[in-house]
């Protein structure tokens, strides 16, 4: 595995050009169970005291899916379950992240109030199939349309789940007017028993046997030690996922939710700046980046920046308990907000 020769491209890709194209949504005509083609995932009319009330497509062939079931105990007390299955065209090592990210901010923008989602991480596997996926439980209240105000919001127990599945995305979304923590945790273990998201992920595997490509962010043109520190960074975390993940987990996705493989990265990075600073061009911003950086990784603050820098969705117990040390460490020591920058991204194109 990992034996193509690296590609470099000074371009940052957004989280678009990464995820499905989308088209505007059609509800099918569907009244018996749903069998979606493309993963042969059968989704009944009827499931564990849920109704099917919706087959949703988002594009022409039907790849990219959501499909929504009811369960309704009384008038007010109701639960939505919606699946959705789509296709990646493109997969990097911060999709996962992103996607979580991304259904984060929309949720903020319809609750009230805001919700701060606590990730976390989680895997199946089989013999055959490893998937790492990343969930949160939470409490939230949602905007609903009211007759005399217009607008009210209504306490909901919610929860999202994204699986990495290669060439596949599953994910599960959860609001409910009564169920507990426990008993959402329970059901987002019968979605991926029933639903086989182990199946899906094994239907679309990674190229592995190919090195996955390199974007490398339009900054680091700035000067000749940023595009080679960073290139060292990127090959890196090539490098540990390949010695760290078995063939079964890098065949469905980077997982890099893995804190190890950024620490070994950075600390490789930096490395290569101490001992070629005098070796390559640098301007003053990025003399300054690295005097950071070293101060971070010389203090064994490396764990702390990763946290911060990927707004704590990383696999950090540890992480949240040392938020305001780590705040405190940079006002000590003159860190600035350069250092959360990120400068690459490690990808597979399927298509």
């Amino acid at each position: 595995m990992f034996r193509k020769n690296l590609l470099f491209f000074f371009c940052f890709l957004s989280a678009i050009f990464f995820s499905q194209k989308t088209q505007k949504a059609v509800d099918l005509k569907v009244t018996d169970d749903y069998t979606h083609q493309w993963t042969k995932t059968v989704f009944p009319s009827l499931w564990s005291g849920f109704t099917r009330v919706t087959v949703r497509s988002y594009d022409s062939k039907n790849k990219n899916m959501g499909i929504s079931y009811v369960q309704q105990k009384s008038k007010k007390n109701k639960t939505v379950l919606s699946i959705y299955i789509y296709p990646q065209n493109e997969i990097d090592n911060h999709l996962l992240r992103d996607e979580f990210l991304s259904y984060e901010y929309a949720l903020n923008h319809n609750s009230s109030p805001g919700v701060d989602l606590k990730p976390s991480f989680g895997e199946l596997s089989n013999e055959k199939t490893k998937v790492n996926y990343v969930y949160s439980i939470f409490s939230n209240s949602l905007e609903q349309p009211d007759f005399f105000k217009g607008v009210k919001y209504v306490d909901k127990q919610s929860l999202l789940a994204i699986y990495e599945c290669g060439g596949w995305r599953f994910k599960i979304r959860v609001t409910s007017d009564d169920m507990t923590k426990d008993q959402l945790g329970e059901l987002k273990q019968k979605v991926e028993t029933y639903f086989d998201v182990l199946n899906v992920a094994a239907i679309t595997p990674l190229p592995i046997n190919d090195a996955p490509d390199i974007v490398l962010s339009p900054v680091i043109q700035r000067d000749s030690m940023m595009i080679n520190a960073t290139i060292v960074a990127a090959q890196s975390k090539i490098e540990w996922l390949k010695k760290n993940s078995d063939i079964k987990e890098i065949s469905t996705g980077f997982n890099d939710m893995k804190i190890d493989s950024e620490v070994y990265a950075i600390e490789k990075m930096v490395e290569f700046y101490k001992l070629h600073k005098n070796d390559w061009k640098m301007t003053s911003e990025t003399e300054k980046y690295f005097n950071e950086m070293t101060t971070i990784v010389d203090n064994n603050k490396t764990k702390d920046h990763i946290y911060e820098k990927f707004h704590s969705v990383i696999d950090y117990p540890e992480g949240e308990s040392r938020k305001e040390s780590y705040v405190q460490f940079k006002i000590d020591k003159d860190i600035s907000e350069n250092t959360n920058e990120n400068f690459y991204k490690i990808f597979y194109k399927l298509e």
